[in-house]
């Protein structure tokens, strides 16, 4: 081990003399401390119920003293194999809820906020759920048709048990039949030996022949059919990891009765540990964690909204959601595109929209990782985006040191890039994540933490959600228990005491992006398909080094407008260019988007689609193959006046806008290594720049960035400084600094118009942008990390600089202490450490 001392040398003065006092700033004074809601929560894992009101308030204080602005309590189990950890309450018995009184309370105290999540685990549900607001499928049964009237027709078959031996949470009568069915239709489907090749019109709806009670079909028809009994009754399925007490069933996620039901449980329950009411106390949201359903769905009303939203019955559509070979290929892809769409709108008003109308309504907010981690992962039938922006407080989540990559390569893990998206073109303000997901149990601490979060940071996150703290009664020893994902966040860890520095770090970064507005040049439609998903940052969709993006979806693709031949959201954001997901088959209200937004002068950059979506409720198709090529051009460059009228296409994003001359917004010499990532956001006239070393080694580069007549700043969110930049200069390209970042290194480059005086700074002369020593700023000084001479130059000026490092071996025995009440001995020696 070697200890580096250095040389101080102080350019500032030596070139300009000292620099004049600075105006008071407020939001720098922010940035040095930072209020409360910047800082870190935690989820708080309640194991099997099983709570220690001691415990409980050791806990709550530890998390103040760590920095941690509140936590989100989460009951949940353990895998049936554990038998450490002990049973406790039911989740919301009496015993659970003076469990939740008592940490509400002593939050409060604290000036904590506090979540609570809508069921023991995920999904929403719980034993208090009826089998009609229960989760639901579809079920039939087949009988040959006779040609006689009064044809008995046979109940479907509900099996018990789930694909994997576990029993189903399924009430059932004494006659086998479950407590909740409801017949949804009687069809008749001409037998496949007769008609090779049917269409919808080929089957014939016979529910109005069907009598219930008898449950006979008096249809008087001769022919060789088969009839279709189609019943929908609970899928039995249940909360994925209860607490041992609290097992029960899901709740139907596209029925509203279903999901008021569910919120007002849970929300009488509150009131009666909260007299004061729920509003006055530390209780500020309500958590819906991620959606991860597996049966087929069906929702007594999806036949009613099928056809208010697309226009035509869905019932003899039906059979082909069982036998996609039943019909015309194309047209099942057509009818399987306007279902999943009707599920989507069905889960986003009846689950999201509903669960954040009655939390707003007694004064809480509503946040969850909406749709995702969903499609490839989970069978999330929604679209993403649509359904993040409803949150109060969208949601998602990244992992350290694991990740799930699908075919193509991208993490399906990974939801920071989507959420933030959400958040910025539905202007929810927060980016929540559920951070540091790990199961590298006891392995990791800030300083695996820190690059991880840096990397989410970079993709939008704005509000750090540890993922997560277990609380740990009396009597469980050292490390304590754990709930089996995460990075064990709480005061059983050797490092928690000195990590309140980190929380600093985090709550400073996350101050920036909640106070500023996101900047970037491109936006990327990623497309009309159901479930659909945004990625990783620069995974699904990339322009280039040097550029970022805003990731928007059908809806917000239909308020875009053109101003000043930018396009422009309906939050005011501005862009330049509007680059299109590749879908073969293309959306009518999509397409004729496109042609409003190119007449009032967009650059859109897009692959032209095979055809046009054809909608069933139309007699013919809308849109011909001649009115896509009409619409796309494969020429290019531009005309002189910088607009197509057209799609383009044959080129990549990154060649586009170079055409156009747009210069990235942050790049340096090998910027197409990636080995620095970067977010930009903007407050009032100031621009501020997070810049991260993705590699664990120094990395010292000239960068430029797109500001001109700005004064430069850096500021250090480890120590919260902020300094003015000592090296850098203004190009008519832009602004250049020599950045040094240590490995996984990071720093804020805050560009200001009225910050202060514009100068001349001096800067490091080098063979080459990749030859730059090592250093760093501290006090107004820079400090050399590397033996050398070293040349700086301003203006007409050039000073040499001779830099000695004297380095020294650190030999012998080391000797260690260690804490009391770990189970080691007070003190160690140690040949080598």
């Amino acid at each position: 081990m070697r200890r580096i001392s250095f040389v101080l040398l102080t350019l500032i003065g030596f070139f300009n003399g000292p620099l004049g006092a600075q105006s008071p700033d407020v939001f720098k004074a922010q940035f040095k401390s930072p209020p409360k809601k910047a800082y870190p929560k935690t989820y708080w894992w309640w194991l099997n119920g099983h709570v220690d009101t001691v415990r409980i308030r050791e806990e709550i204080f530890a998390m103040h003293e760590a920095g941690l602005s509140g936590f989100d309590i989460f009951d949940i189990g353990v895998p049936a194999s554990d038998t450490v950890v002990k049973d406790g309450a039911p989740f919301l018995g009496q015993e659970s809820l003076q469990a939740i009184e008592l940490a509400l309370r002593l939050a409060k105290s604290l000036d904590m906020t506090a979540g609570l999540s809508m069921a023991s685990s995920w999904n929403a549900g719980g034993a208090w759920i009826k089998p009609q607001h229960a989760a639901k499928s579809i079920y039939f049964s087949v009988t040959e048709w006779t040609g006689k009237k009064g044809a008995r027709l046979s109940f479907p078959l509900i099996d018990k048990t789930d694909e994997r031996g576990r029993s189903k949470w399924i009430e059932f009568t004494a006659d086998g039949r479950p407590v909740y069915y409801e017949d949804v239709a009687i069809l008749a489907i001409p037998d496949r030996k007769e008609i090779s090749n049917l269409t919808p019109s080929d089957i014939l709806n016979v529910t109005d022949y069907f009598d219930p009670a008898s449950e006979t079909l008096d249809w008087d028809h001769r022919g060789a059919y088969k009839i279709y009994r189609y019943v929908c009754s609970n899928s039995g399925e249940q909360l994925k990891l209860p607490s041992k007490l609290s097992a029960g069933p899901i709740i139907d996620h596209f029925d509203a009765e279903a999901t008021a039901a569910h919120f007002n449980y849970v929300l009488d329950k509150l009131r009666t540990i909260l007299p004061q009411g729920i509003e006055h106390s530390a209780l500020k949201s309500l958590y819906l964690a991620s959606y991860e359903a597996t049966g087929f769905t069906w929702t007594p009303t999806l036949p009613e909204v099928f056809e208010k939203i697309n226009g035509y019955e869905i019932y003899p559509f039906i059979p082909s959601l069982f036998d996609e070979g039943i019909f015309d290929p194309e047209l099942v892809g057509s009818f399987q595109r306007d279902f999943r769409r009707t599920l989507s709108e069905l889960m986003i008003d009846n689950f999201y929209r509903v669960a954040k109308r009655i939390s707003n309504a007694n004064g809480l907010m509503i946040n969850s990782e909406s749709g995702g981690p969903g499609f490839p992962l989970h069978n999330v039938p929604v679209e993403p985006l649509k359904s993040l922006g409803v949150m109060d407080l969208p949601r998602g989540e990244f992992w350290i040191n694991h990740n799930r990559l699908n075919a193509e390569g991208i993490d399906i893990l990974r939801v920071v890039k989507e959420v933030s998206a959400a958040s910025h073109i539905y202007a929810r303000g927060m980016v929540e994540e559920e951070a540091f997901t790990t199961f590298q149990h006891w392995q990791e601490g800030p300083f695996e933490m820190k690059p991880a979060g840096d990397r989410a940071f970079c993709e939008g996150m704005n509000k750090v959600v540890v993922h997560g703290s277990s609380h740990n009664p009396r009597g469980y020893g050292l490390p304590g228990i754990y709930y089996g994902a995460g990075t064990h966040f709480n005061d059983r860890r050797i490092w928690w005491p000195k990590v309140k520095p980190f929380t600093d770090y985090l709550a400073r970064i996350s101050l920036i992006g909640q106070s500023g507005n996101f900047v970037s040049d491109v936006l990327y439609y990623y497309g009309d398909a159901i479930p659909n998903y945004a990625g990783h940052k620069n995974g699904r969709f990339t322009v280039g080094p040097g550029f970022d993006y805003e990731v928007i979806n059908t809806e917000i693709l239909n308020q875009l407008r053109v101003k000043d031949g930018q396009l422009e959201l309906p939050s005011g954001a501005r862009f330049k260019l509007l680059v299109l997901e590749d879908e073969k088959i293309m959306h009518p209200e999509v397409f004729q988007k496109l042609r409003e937004l190119l007449k009032g002068g967009a650059i859109v950059l897009g692959d032209k689609p095979d055809s046009i979506a054809h909608r069933l409720n139309l007699p013919q198709r809308s849109y011909s193959r001649e009115d896509i090529e009409s619409l796309w051009s494969e020429k290019y460059p531009l005309n002189d006046e910088g607009i197509t009228g057209k799609v383009i296409s044959g080129i990549s994003p990154l060649e586009l806008i170079q055409q156009m001359e747009i210069t990235p917004d942050f790049t340096y010499a090998d910027a197409d290594l990636f080995l620095m990532d970067f977010i930009h956001y903007k407050m009032e006239d100031r621009h501020f720049y997070f810049i991260r070393n993705a590699t664990d080694q120094w990395l010292t580069r000239k960068c430029l960035f797109r500001q001109n007549g700005s004064y430069a700043e850096i500021w250090n969110p480890v120590d919260g400084s902020a300094e003015p930049a000592l090296l850098g200069k203004q190009k008519e390209s832009g602004f250049e600094i020599p950045l040094s970042l240590p490995p996984f290194g990071s720093l804020f480059v805050v560009f200001s118009q009225s910050a202060g005086p514009n100068r001349e700074n001096p800067m490091i002369i080098s063979e080459g942008d990749l030859s730059l020593p090592q250093f760093s700023v501290s006090g107004g000084d820079l400090i050399l990390w590397e033996d050398g001479r070293f040349h700086f130059s301003m203006g007409e000026q050039d000073k040499f600089f001779d830099n000695y490092i004297k380095k020294e071996t650190l030999t012998g025995a080391w000797e260690v202490f260690f804490p009391p009440g770990w189970d080691a001995p007070e003190r160690a020696i140690f040949p080598q450490l």
